[in-house]
């Protein structure tokens, strides 16, 4: 059963792609302004999810707005769990091709990890239950990243990249 009304579902996917919109403009200036090693560049994903976590006040991380309009509209194969999906397939296949051009053997086994990183580091976020989560998160997703790849530990292990 649907718990919101229909009106209440087309305000509330309203909300999600402008939420979308503005997470994709985050996203794409945080891999920009990167540089072109590709370990960071995939890296970026977490710098825009800081960025995103400093500027909570406005709209950005308070809690997971997708999990939530999920959790309210209630229905399994329901149109707000469907954009809820393509929104974490957008971004599973986006940080993929950011990790297949850093060379590492195995892309998809390191954006799943990273996604585990990400959607817990946004939970955790949300509730209050881990300080500076997105932080942490930074920190986790480098030392993974670095771990993966085939380039030296140079700089980046180091986090000067």
């Amino acid at each position: 059963m649907n718990t919101l009304e229909p009106t209440g579902t087309a305000a509330l996917l309203a909300y999600l792609d402008g939420r979308q919109t503005r997470w994709r403009i985050t996203l794409d200036a945080a891999v920009d302004a990167a540089g072109d090693d590709p370990r960071a560049r995939l890296l970026a994903v977490f710098d825009a999810l800081r960025e995103w976590a400093c500027g909570s006040s406005v709209d950005g991380f308070r809690s997971n707005a997708f999990i939530q309009a999920q959790y309210e509209s209630d229905h399994p194969h329901g149109v707000v769990r469907a954009v809820v999906a393509q929104h974490k397939r957008t971004l599973r296949d986006r940080m993929l091709a950011l990790a297949e051009a850093t060379g590492t053997p195995d892309p998809g086994l390191l954006v799943d990890q990273l996604l585990l990183v990400y959607e817990g580091s946004t939970v955790n976020h949300s509730l209050g239950t881990v300080a500076e989560a997105a932080a942490k998160a930074h920190r986790t997703a480098r030392q993974l990243i670095a771990a993966a790849t085939p380039q030296p530990l140079d700089a980046f292990w180091a986090g000067r990249a």
